[in-house]
């Protein structure tokens, strides 16, 4: 078989990294001299790991992740309440194997967003498929598809994914039918798929959004059975960013003035 035969004919079975890379491989292992076996598991290596990381690459695509936010990025010395060892835990996936919540809870600042993100990043490299949303957007879905009966359709579309980041829950007031799917939502996926939640509000102020009590109350039930909560305390890395320009800004002008 010819050399664009052959390429040709891996492509056809799907085999792109083998079709890039199969003559350059040979070329190594004929170098070290390597058995014919030992070519192909070499051959057979590289192929699983690139269809790998092209699965990935998709899940993460899928997720909508906003931001290309990573783990390392975060500051854990300046904050209490989690730590990296703990996030890594979660990136295992044990959690969204037993279909078990996680809440990142804290005030202002202090990097939910970022955490849950990075999080939901590690996990789609797990093999999981995740989708990153906030509360409000999640919301708008469930009353738009309520709106045009499609309401079945689009609980079935969310039941596809294993993990469902559920971003700044508290910010925006939500109706008493917004309350009600979110609930059906939350039943939905009870002791099933797992949710990543961030908030800036205990369970107890979870009516403040919700505005009913007796719904937000059997969300909140089962939202916290089977949960590790995490109560994540520090300063506002904005207010930080801030005080750091501000900072800047001062010595800038102070050596200008020293240079006239």
């Amino acid at each position: 078989m010819k050399h664009e035969e052959l390429i040709s004919s891996l492509k056809s079975l799907h085999l792109m990294a083998m079709a890039k890379e199969y003559s350059e491989i040979a070329r190594q292992c004929e170098s070290a001299k390597k058995t014919y076996e030992q070519y192909l598991a070499a051959m057979v290596t590289l192929e699983i790991g690139a269809k790998k990381d092209n699965r990935i690459g998709r899940l993460v695509k899928d997720a909508k992740l906003p931001k290309d936010q990573r783990l390392a990025a975060y500051d854990f010395k300046c904050r209490t309440g989690i730590s990296e060892m703990q996030v890594r835990r979660l990136a295992e996936g044990d959690f969204v194997r037993q279909g078990w919540n996680v809440v990142f809870y804290g005030g202002f600042g202090v990097g939910k967003s970022h955490l849950a993100s990075a999080l939901t990043r590690l996990l789609c490299g797990q093999g999981f498929r995740c989708l990153f949303t906030s509360t409000h957007e999640l919301i708008n879905g469930l009353l738009e598809a309520q709106k045009t009966l499609t309401l079945a359709a689009h609980f079935r579309r969310l039941d596809r994914f294993d993990l469902i980041t559920l971003d700044e829950l508290g910010f925006t007031p939500q109706s008493k039918d917004g309350a009600d799917l979110f609930f059906q939502f939350i039943s939905q996926r009870y002791e099933r798929k797992s949710l990543l939640i961030t908030t800036n509000l205990t369970y107890s102020e979870w009516d403040q959004v919700f505005l009913n009590a007796v719904t937000t109350a059997a969300a909140v039930d089962r939202v916290i059975h089977n949960c590790e909560t995490f109560n994540i305390r520090g300063p506002s890395w904005r207010a930080e960013e801030a005080k750091r320009r501000a900072l800047a800004t001062k010595t800038e002008l102070e050596s200008s003035q020293q240079l006239d």
